[in-house]
């Protein structure tokens, strides 16, 4: 049974059951027309004749039935890729009939921890709104199009709990469901009689910010992608409790060590962008090109930075809810017929401690870039020894 699902959907299904058997096949489910039913050429000594006689030509290759038919169609399952079965239109398809179980493969969202300034810059003119109006309508935007696809939390720095150099606990520690909150923290932040509208204290201590997202439980989950995105405005500036810089930079390489990256957005003018470069390089996820923070001055330029440090976090990991029976006998097609290879370099891999399906390089980055429209994973059947 073949099950194809929208990769926009929360649940993948997964159909299990063994594909075709003729190792003649290839990746597109059509045989090779240069080799016989059994891999042999046909004999004239008085045994059985396997394969097509006369042999196929043109457009034709040979069946495992014996019978020429066109390239692209199939007769039986034998003339399908691994994984693949014939189907009632004489197509190749992912699955197979030997057991039809089924499974559901989960997208494992990442963990993000966006740190946000709000100090007294933040209230600068852009255009005509405020650098603190474009920001929350941009990260509104982005809670809104990759909810339930990342889960978010949110520090503000400064915090107006403890003294102005100082950080106390972390408003949002990232989970599941928290996007209507931070949204409506953010917007309720929007009303200068707000807490935690940007008018004080007038300090940037990026420092103690980046101190308390380290201090994060939630991005501390091994099993999911963990991530620290920081947007500023302007420089460190009033405190240096947390070692100012360079204690920034040395915590910012702390996370990476463990496995957290950290995203850099610099707002506006007023940022020290030399700085700014080196904690996005000591944080693993620099921008490309001249900057290596993500450089933006205005609201389209914050709305596409966003976007792009989103999509780069969006996990390429899926969780199987049944174990296969057969580790060695997973099978992935994109798009029905490309067959995706068993590769930690450009493909996928499986991890049986986790029951997971991780894709690597390209066949990630066709995910991600939603050039996949529909994708199958197929579980062989578990072959019981004779």
């Amino acid at each position: 049974m073949r099950t194809s699902v929208l990769l926009a959907s929360a649940m993948l299904m997964v159909a299990a059951c063994g594909g075709g058997g003729n190792e003649n096949s290839n990746l597109d489910g059509q045989g090779d027309a240069s080799v016989t039913g059994d891999g042999t050429t046909p004999g004239d000594d008085g045994g059985i004749s396997i394969g097509c006689k006369p042999a196929c030509t043109g457009t034709q290759f040979c069946s495992i039935t014996n019978t020429c038919i066109e390239k692209g169609t199939c007769a039986a399952d034998g003339d399908c890729a691994p994984g693949m079965k014939c189907d009632a239109s004489r197509k190749c398809i992912p699955g197979g009939d030997c057991g039809s179980q089924k499974a559901g493969a989960t997208a494992i969202p990442p963990n993000m921890l966006i740190t946000l300034d709000r100090s007294c810059s933040m209230t600068g003119m852009v255009g005509g709104s405020t650098k603190w109006q474009v920001a929350v309508k941009a990260l509104n935007t982005m809670l809104t199009s990759y909810t339930a696809k990342i889960r978010f939390g949110l520090i503000l720095f400064p915090d107006i709990e403890t003294d102005k150099c100082t950080q106390g606990a972390i408003p949002f520690e990232p989970a599941v469901g928290n996007e209507p909150k931070i949204s409506a923290m953010l917007t309720s932040a929007l009303k200068a009689a707000d807490p935690l509208f940007p008018d004080g204290p007038c300090v940037t201590n990026i420092d103690t910010a980046i101190d308390q997202a380290s201090k994060s439980t939630a991005l501390k989950d091994a099993t999911r992608g963990n991530y620290v995105l920081l947007v500023s405005d302007g420089a460190q500036a009033g405190c240096n409790v947390a070692g100012g810089d360079a204690g920034t930079e040395k915590m910012i390489g702390d996370l990476l060590a463990k496995g957290v990256k950290t995203a850099v957005i610099g707002f506006g003018a007023g940022v020290d962008g030399a700085q700014l470069d080196k904690f996005a390089v000591a944080g693993g996820m620099p921008a490309t090109g001249a900057s290596k923070y993500y450089k933006a001055e205005d609201a389209a330029s914050l709305d596409k930075a966003l976007a792009a440090i989103a999509g780069a976090a969006l996990g390429c990991t899926y969780k199987l809810d049944k174990t296969p029976d057969d580790p060695t006998k997973i099978f992935v097609f994109f798009d029905g017929t490309k067959e995706v290879p068993r590769d930690g370099a450009n493909g996928w891999t499986y991890d049986p401690a986790t029951n997971s399906v991780t894709f690597h390089g390209t066949a990630c980055s066709a995910l991600k870039a939603d050039m996949v429209k529909t994708l199958d994973i197929v579980l062989g059947c578990k072959t019981t020894p004779t």
